[in-house]
């Protein structure tokens, strides 16, 4: 049997280009298994590559190496295993950690690969993503895929519906509480899914006007303009839990601003910068600021759980699914301000 096989990929070519290209596929190694992909999520973070040239991803605050597939993302079937793999077999349905670690730290060993201090790697940035046919993935990355849950959504769990789960569970949300979301892109969206079916008060704000009515059209009523969103009248005394997924200046003030007294701040977006000043800002006013960075594995299983035990409306947040070869045509519309989620299927 070959040691490899070729497979069609996409990859950045230049700044604001995608292009396809055969790339090989090698054998699994000890420990890893060979996905067969069949869905690769569009995240912001693949965007801030594709407004880059080659040259500028490596030398970003988070580099990439612009010879790898994006698309971290992924959700698949495993055709392969390597030498010592129990777990998945082949045939099984996967979507994986996109943080790859040591595995033996003490975050690897709590399912926290995103911490791993050792020997940190990430799917799309150090290692071929899944915008590619097939792909190469440690077993221990891979999250058993539940029957209920198709790839697309899979692949939508794998970053940004967990992130928006997460997010609420770290903020400790209960039955009843408000929540304030700043932007209404896939997370933001994935937030308000969430939150409806938590039992929770939603209130978002936008400066999309498209974003806003995409999400009225997913029965979220309370979705403003920010620019004239009226704090006082809409949620009088301030929101128990406010998360921002813009990742901008603006974005991080009007959730600090948009809690109560004893609220709590969930900062999801990266990018942008925050001012505060700490005595009015969060002594006074006893703030609790969390920052999110991803999740666990074990987070993962339970958001994957979760979704199919109470029935949240992830799927209708996807508004395109793609095959391989319509990339680029993606990626130029989701930087153009698309609404909703966009998936590939290579």
């Amino acid at each position: 049997m070959s040691d490899s096989h070729r497979a069609r990929a996409l990859r950045f070519t230049d700044k604001h280009r995608v292009d396809i290209v055969e790339v090989d596929v090698e054998r699994p190694a000890p420990g890893e298994v060979l996905i067969e992909v069949r869905a690769a999520g569009l995240c912001g973070s693949d965007m801030h590559y594709y407004h880059m040239t080659p040259e500028e991803m490596q030398q970003g605050a988070q580099p990439r190496d612009p010879r790898i597939s994006p698309g971290h993302e992924i959700a698949g079937v495993v055709v392969e295993t390597g030498p010592g793999v129990g777990f998945p077999r082949v045939g099984d349905r996967v979507f994986l950690m996109h943080y790859s670690g040591c595995g033996s730290c003490e975050f690897c060993r709590v399912g926290l690969h995103q911490h791993c201090k050792i020997d940190m790697g990430v799917y799309s940035r150090t290692r071929n993503g899944g915008m590619q046919e097939r792909v190469i993935a440690d077993a221990a990355d891979c999250v058993s895929l539940p029957d209920d849950i198709d790839f697309a959504t899979g692949s939508f769990l794998a970053c940004g519906a967990s992130t928006a789960y997460c997010a609420l569970k770290h903020a400790q949300a209960a039955p009843g509480d408000t929540v304030f979301v700043v932007g209404a892109g896939p997370v933001g969206l994935a937030v308000l899914a969430w939150a409806a079916a938590l039992g929770l008060r939603a209130v978002a704000t936008d400066m999309s006007p498209e974003r806003i009515a995409f999400a009225k059209s997913l029965g979220h009523a309370e979705v403003f303009l920010g620019s004239e969103f009226d704090l006082d009248a809409v949620i009088p005394g301030g929101a128990d839990i406010a998360i921002d997924t813009s990742g901008n200046r603006f974005g991080r003030d009007s959730a600090v601003r948009s809690v109560r007294d004893f609220g709590t701040v969930v900062l999801v977006g990266l990018g942008g910068s925050l001012e505060l000043d700490p005595v009015p800002d969060i002594i006074l006013r006893q703030l609790t600021i969390r920052g999110l960075f991803v999740f666990s594995v074990p987070e993962l299983m339970e958001a994957s759980q979760q979704a199919v035990a109470r029935g949240v409306g992830l799927s209708e947040i996807i508004t395109r699914v793609a095959p391989l070869d319509e990339g680029a045509r993606a990626f130029a519309d989701f930087a153009n301000d698309a609404v909703g989620k966009f998936v590939l299927q290579p």
